[in-house]
């Protein structure tokens, strides 16, 4: 018979943060991908750089599933994660600010893309080295990988 181990109130607290943020980050995918939706009411309206657009919620969508996946490893004490946390928490509003000047068809979305591109090859690599045990993590890596694709293809035409 196994010891019971007692519950301390940073366990309640932990699991009370952990429940929140993956909630914040369900709800931020979810409301992400209905302004895309709502958008299409005016298929004519097109924004500029459409794939960009997409390509970086779809990055920032699956950085927020891969987010929280990693914040509940780490409560539960796998430090293995924190690498890859801390490169998704730098790829998210790299991605977010990126879809922002592409869809206003910005001056600096070039440099910008300069930028993100090395941020996303980053998450890429750190995630990939998880993806074999974590659905979440290869979700975000396979992301990048199109987000990097989708970099090189804007910068190769401009």
């Amino acid at each position: 018979m196994k010891p019971e181990r007692i519950k301390s109130a940073n366990d309640s607290n932990r699991r009370d943060f952990l429940v929140a943020a993956g909630s914040l980050a369900l709800a931020t995918a979810t409301a992400s991908s209905s302004v895309i939706a709502a958008d299409s009411k005016h298929h004519h309206h097109g924004p500029a750089n459409s794939n960009l657009v997409k390509t970086s919620s779809a990055c920032t969508a699956s950085g927020n599933a891969c987010i929280a996946h990693c914040l509940i490893l780490l409560g539960n004490g796998d430090t293995e994660m924190a690498e890859c946390a801390k490169s998704v928490q730098l790829m998210m509003p790299m991605c977010q600010a990126v879809g922002y000047h592409a869809a206003a068809d910005s001056k600096h979305l070039k440099a910008m893309l300069k930028i993100c591109q090395n941020v996303c090859e980053e998450c890429e690599k750190a995630c990939r080295k998880h993806e074999d045990k974590h659905t979440e993590c290869k979700a975000c890596a396979n992301s990048c990988s199109d987000m990097i694709d989708a970099c090189k293809a804007y910068l190769k035409a401009a």
